[in-house]
């Protein structure tokens, strides 16, 4: 899906939403500098892979909390976890970022 296409969607199924448009940033430091509507709601986004490539896992959290991956690695018996790439973000998910 693109992008006008999940907000064609959202409104089809009169979802509520609401859309911020701001550069990509990589971290919540870089966050902190743009201004959002619900600064106290914000989210961060990690998208991580086992050594295998076998099973990926997208893990959202709030914005001020640290994701411990150890800890998530032992509550869903996965194996080793590291951050995934770009290309598999788009290849997993069909969707094209930034479009």
């Amino acid at each position: 899906m693109n992008k006008q296409q999940i907000y064609d969607y959202l409104k089809r199924e009169n979802i509520w939403h609401g859309i911020t448009e701001h550069e990509a940033v990589y971290n919540m430091a870089e966050l902190s500098n743009i201004e959002t509507p619900y600064p106290k709601s914000d989210a961060k986004n990690l998208f991580v892979r086992d050594d295998k490539k076998r099973n990926y896992y997208l893990i959202t959290d709030k914005g001020d909390k640290h994701v411990n991956l150890k800890e998530f690695r032992r509550n869903t018996n996965t194996r080793t976890l590291s951050s995934a790439s770009a290309d598999d973000l788009m290849n997993i998910s069909d969707c094209f970022l930034g479009q």
